[in-house]
């Protein structure tokens, strides 16, 4: 039922369209024969002696010498024990081993599809609006500036000389400049493969939609013990969690409260379920904190969540337990659910002093200090980040219903249990290892990268305190970035991705010294220019060294 409500509570939580339009699957049909009165393995049907089959056959079509049959449902459990699934999902066959070497199905004659007549001038090809609304902002612009870029060794064409090589300074991945995951993360991939301790099956069949036990049994552990592993669902990283998430909460003509400048996906994933992404500011001057005012100014009846991302991606600001509060009291008040991006949990840091600061989920800060006066928390991370492994694709989607259970009585989990039936997400190999990495992985390792991303943020800052013009309003205190303002371009007009400041100092930064980096733009930011700060000393003091001369009577 997608309008679901809890009205003694007055909240009223809608699933998304877009997660209610599935039919049956072969996930469901399997639960529904284990569910109903199938025997078990080992159990003796009438009339059965000792040396029938014992065992559950997982068939796909019947042995020799079987004919189908079924009963009234669709459905026949017979004494051979062996599971088929339908050909077509209203139309069940299973096989009944006989003694005649025969195979016959019972099938019935489907019913080709009606189309409409081909265009007069060709196919009748069209592109559907699920396809053609989201556009990656990013990789539209990254694309288009890099198709005119320089090459490395091009000759200048005043000075004539050489391009160096090309620093790229763009890119949130950090193994690209030279990071690597912990050493846990390759022992593990060799464990699963070779040890012996897994099944072929764990280790390289197909695993359950929604994630293999083990792996959803190790992130309940990362992220909050008391969770229920049937709340969690494995995800092609915390990209896909977000969509998810997303488009199992809106439908079109809602709204989703989003932070601006935040991360593009968020504009890409609403533009994909036709819902608005509808921006409230962060406050630079205050470590990019949500200007609560503007949340409320922006808020109206068809908005479905709110959306926070701690820590922060470009901002790299890490939210206090206050804020976080604040954040949740709001949306509790407002009776909407909070889409929680926490892809960089626990990359937190003081750039200032050599220390941790303290990360917190949403949903924990939600439990312990809210207690019953919390909204639904969808928590979206992964290993990407933390781990160094974003190519694994290992992410997930949490789900941390409040006291009212919202998003139970909305079929929440029902729903995102399709979605993942349609994708199967992330491969076998993938998580059989990770909850080896997650549980192995020491926590100085953790320590020494963190200590990294310090280093490198104050690195980054006392060098823009060099750099003629430039100007970092907040200090990054988590995440990996450093998200800093740019002086007005002499002699252009600002405009959406045009010749805007941030646009201009990019594209000529990566014409003249081959650094390359990310316009603010791109994040809701003109007149910024994001850069990523967790890399290699060597590496951030030379794009430096380019970037201030880059300055120089600009």
């Amino acid at each position: 039922n997608s309008e679901n409500a809890d009205t003694a509570g007055g909240r009223t939580l809608h699933i998304g369209t877009n997660a209610t339009r599935g039919r049956r699957t072969a996930q469901q049909v399997k639960s529904g024969l284990k569910c109903s009165r199938a025997r078990r393995t080992g159990e003796r049907g009438k009339g059965e002696r000792e040396g029938d089959p014992p065992v559950l056959l997982g068939a796909t079509e019947g042995p020799p010498g079987a004919r189908a049959k079924r009963d009234e449902r669709g459905i026949s459990h017979h004494q051979n024990n062996i599971m088929t699934l339908p050909a077509k999902m209203d139309q069940v066959v299973v096989v009944e081993r006989k003694p005649e070497d025969a195979t016959a199905t019972t099938t019935e004659p489907v019913t080709p599809v009606s189309h409409k007549s081909a265009k007069p001038n060709g196919m009748k090809v069209e592109l559907s609006p699920l396809a053609s609304r989201p556009k990656n902002r990013i990789r539209i612009f990254v694309e288009g500036l890099l198709q005119s870029a320089r090459r490395e060794g091009e000759p200048d064409s005043k000075t004539g000389e050489p391009l160096p090589k090309r620093l790229d300074l763009s890119l949130g991945d950090p193994t690209a400049l030279g990071l690597a995951p912990p050493a846990e993360a390759e022992d593990a991939v060799v464990s699963a493969v070779k040890d012996g301790l897994m099944t072929t099956k764990q280790v390289h069949g197909y695993q359950h939609s929604c994630g293999s036990p083990a792996f959803r049994e190790a992130i309940c552990e990362e992220i909050s013990p008391g969770v229920s592993s049937d709340s969690v669902f494995v995800t092609s990283g915390c990209s896909q969690a977000l969509q998810f998430a997303l488009t199992a909460l809106a439908k079109e003509g809602t709204n989703v409260l989003v932070p601006n400048p935040c991360f593009p996906l968020y504009n890409t994933i609403c533009e994909h379920v036709g819902a608005e992404a509808r921006s409230y500011s962060l406050l630079p001057e205050r470590g990019w904190e949500a200007c609560l005012r503007d949340l409320d100014a922006k808020l109206d009846d068809n908005t479905c969540c709110l959306l926070v991302c701690n820590p922060g991606n470009p901002t790299s600001h890490s939210y206090s337990q206050d804020h976080l509060c604040d954040l949740l009291r709001f949306a509790y008040d407002k009776r909407i659910p909070v889409v929680a991006d926490e892809v960089y949990a626990h990359m937190t840091y003081d750039p200032r002093a050599d220390e941790r600061s303290t990360f917190q989920w949403m949903a924990d800060v939600a439990s312990q200090q809210l207690g019953r006066n919390r909204p639904p928390v969808l928590s979206c991370s992964a290993l990407s980040k933390r781990f160094l492994v974003p190519g694994w694709r290992c992410g997930w989607l949490a789900l941390h219903d409040d006291a009212g259970r919202s998003l139970a009585q909305a079929g929440i989990s029902n729903g995102i249990a399709a979605l993942c039936q349609i994708g199967m997400t992330t491969n076998s190999m993938a998580q059989a290892a990770a909850p080896l990495v997650l549980r192995n992985t020491p926590q100085s390792y953790h320590d020494s990268l963190n200590e990294t991303m310090r280093k490198g943020a104050a690195y980054c800052l006392e060098r823009i305190s060099k750099c003629e013009g430039l100007e970092c309003p907040s200090e990054p205190s988590g995440a990996m970035y450093m998200f800093f303002r740019v002086p007005e371009a002499r002699g252009h007009a600002d405009g959406e991705g045009g010749d805007s400041s941030d646009v201009v100092f990019c594209r000529d930064l990566l014409s003249e010294k081959n650094v390359f980096t990310l316009p603010g733009f791109l994040f809701g930011s003109p007149n910024f220019v994001r850069v990523v700060s967790a890399a290699p000393m060597a590496v951030l003091e030379e794009a430096w060294d380019r970037i201030e001369d880059f300055c120089k009577g600009r």
